[in-house]
């Protein structure tokens, strides 16, 4: 096959929508699926490549999976090995075991099954994990294992021209799994190769029935496909159900755009777009780890900082297809040459060198002294602390850790027995859980005390029909008992807390309800100050050694801030009272970090409580509202 320009220009869209997005999706809030765009283009190439080999008949399964190692191996595995030297001086053991986790399932290219079982894609921490955009390689690498021996059984029992009605037939049924397992399983859906395969098997129907159109005819397909691909971009945003039906924008506009064939486009054979599509695979791989690092510098919300993580983004690609990826750096020397041996040692080596830092929990070690520093223990206390919260935070009565972990139906029946008249009902999310041991401890002895909140759970009267996920479903339940337990108990008074989004939420409108249920009192928690990264590791790495009870530092962050500024002008003061914890904790960017004389923090992580941090704030600033 010639080499296709405009494919080359389609990669240049792709991966600087893929840039954007990671580097601020309020920029571009569907540039994510720029790597839906990357599967059609592998569908097409790799279709190409085995078909017209085994029309031939010199197809070979060990010579293609050969060429696919040197494409994809050698600068994915310098990537890893680069980020493991680095993390040896500079990752604290939480932080170095996880990536040591990272780099061996991403150079197992297994990745995406990791991925899946921890965070989700668009979670904020997501921006601690330095290979999370490995998970589409793994993708494309299971599809690449599978494809051709298909293909090549197949090939034996039928003729290529049927073979190519399989390979339609695949991708039809393919998108109808994709759309019902979007829906029914979110999670796996978005990481896992059945429900992306279709999108990689519709590059390989454009590629076995291509069409010949004329000059006018390509200009309109192209046309329609660059629109198609602008308001995938511009329209599609992370609360949408992905990839499901939705994803057939950006590749019907992938197809129309390839099918069109243009190849003196002004949109792709351009010098940008050419420049930018062949450093495409390295750029992808690097800017990923530079927008990780300005979350850990606590940069990422500043414009300046994100252009400049850009522009080193290009410059780390462009020396990594000059000097690692290129073929003609690879063939001005023997020395440089990547040969399948040499790609073997290096990926066994790293990889063995990962896994052994992830068995060690970080390596511990004398040899690496940030690993038995006092930044080390420090981490490591709050980490522990954080997974030892069921009584503080009343997780008994946390509906997403009783169906994903207990495996149970309900919360338990304590958390919304009656204990007498009045009392007070805690609702809302982790937040709101984060407050349980500040009101049990502060409430006057025999005053009845109820909760009912499920992680990532705002408190909503109606249900949230949006991606069928564990926590969504354990947040409807969440919600649907809290109403009707405030109904049926009849507290004097219901406290609400939640991370974030509090100027989004219909406040008004959940006053009233409870209102009409006989509460007497409506408390509204204003959010905390947020961190990226976490609190505890914000004061591990740039703080470290003071013990000012405030700091200010770019990790706060300001959507939170701003989100805090607009709630006086929603609540109706009549019937909510809010309590802005922002504006009593924080000095304007300077923000309470650390409590009395023993200097422990206010919060274990990005933003919860920790047991002191609980109590201090339903001392100092819920009890006060209680009694008013």
């Amino acid at each position: 096959m010639d080499f296709r320009k405009d494919i080359n220009g389609l990669r240049a869209i792709a991966v600087v929508a893929v840039v954007l997005f990671h580097f601020n999706p309020g920029w571009l809030p569907g540039g994510f699926a720029g790597v839906d765009i990357f599967f059609v283009i592998s569908g097409f190439l790799i279709t190409g490549i085995i078909f017209r080999k085994l029309d031939s008949g010199s197809f070979g399964l060990l010579a293609f999976y050969k060429s696919r190692a040197q494409r994809i191996i050698p600068a994915l595995a310098v990537l890893c090995a680069v980020l493991l030297g680095a993390g040896w001086f500079y990752l604290l053991p939480l932080e170095y075991s996880q990536l040591g986790k990272h780099i061996a399932s991403s150079l197992g290219f297994f990745s995406n099954f990791t991925y899946w079982n921890e965070a989700g894609y668009f979670t904020a921490s997501a921006h601690e994990k330095w290979l999370l955009h490995t998970w589409s390689l793994s993708v494309e690498w299971q599809f690449y294992m599978v494809y051709p021996i298909a293909l090549l059984a197949l090939s034996k029992l039928m003729p290529l021209r049927s073979l190519r009605r399989v390979v339609l037939a695949a991708c039809v049924a393919g998108f109808g799994f994709c759309v019902a397992s979007s829906l029914w399983w979110p999670q796996p859906a978005f990481y896992l190769l059945p429900s992306r395969a279709w999108e990689l098997l519709a590059g390989g129907v454009a590629c076995l029935y291509p069409l010949k159109l004329g000059v006018r005819h390509q200009r309109l397909l192209e046309g329609a496909g660059l629109l198609m691909l602008v308001a995938s971009f511009g329209l599609l945003s992370e609360d949408d159900i992905w990839p499901g039906y939705l994803a057939l924008l950006p590749v019907l506009g992938t197809l129309a755009m390839i099918v069109a064939a243009r190849q003196d486009s002004v949109a792709t054979n351009n010098r940008f777009s050419q420049w930018t599509g062949k450093v495409s695979y390295s750029l992808y791989l690097w800017h990923w780890p530079v927008v990780v690092l300005l979350s850990y510098a606590g940069s990422l919300h500043s414009t300046p900082h994100i252009i400049g993580g850009i522009a080193c983004a290009f410059a780390v690609a462009a020396a990594s297809y000059r000097f690692i990826e290129s073929p003609s750096s690879r063939k001005a020397s023997p020395k440089r040459r990547w040969a399948f041996a040499q790609v073997s040692a290096l990926i066994a080596s790293v990889f063995v060198g990962a896994a052994a830092v992830n068995a060690t929990e970080g390596a511990v070690t004398p040899l690496r002294t940030v690993s038995v520093s006092d930044r080390a223990r420090f981490v490591q206390d709050y980490a522990t602390r954080q997974k030892n919260l069921y009584e503080s935070y009343w997780l008994k009565c946390d509906a997403f850790s009783a169906f994903t972990e207990r495996h149970q139906q309900a919360i338990d029946p304590a958390c919304t027995r009656k204990q007498g008249d009045g009392g007070v009902f805690l609702w809302g999310d982790s937040h709101a859980q984060a407050l349980s041991l500040g009101l049990r401890t502060e409430l006057a002895k025999g005053t009845p005390f109820y909760q009912v909140a499920s992680a990532s759970c705002k408190p909503s009267l109606t249900d949230d029909t949006g991606r069928s996920t564990d926590k969504r479903i354990a947040c409807n339940y969440s919600n649907r008992l809290a109403l009707s337990s405030i109904q049926a108990l009849r507290p004097d008074v219901v406290v609400m807390a939640q991370k974030s989004d509090h100027d989004k939420t219909q406040w008004g409108e959940i006053a009233a309800r409870l209102k009409s249920y006989g509460v007497k009192h409506i408390v509204l928690m204003g959010p905390l100050p947020q961190w990226a990264p976490s609190l505890p590791s914000v004061i591990a790495n740039r703080h470290w050694g003071g013990n000012d009870a405030y700091i200010t530092d770019a990790a706060l962050d300001q959507s939170i801030m701003a989100a805090n500024r607009a709630m006086p002008k929603l609540i109706d003061a009549r019937s909510v009272d809010f309590v802005s914890l922002i504006d009593k904790l924080c000095i304007a960017n300077s923000c309470l970090v650390r409590l009395g004389d023993d200097n422990s923090l206010l919060q274990i992580d990005d933003g919860h409580l920790s047991e002191k941090g609980s109590i201090y704030i339903v001392k100092n600033y819920v009890m006060p509202e209680l009694y008013k």
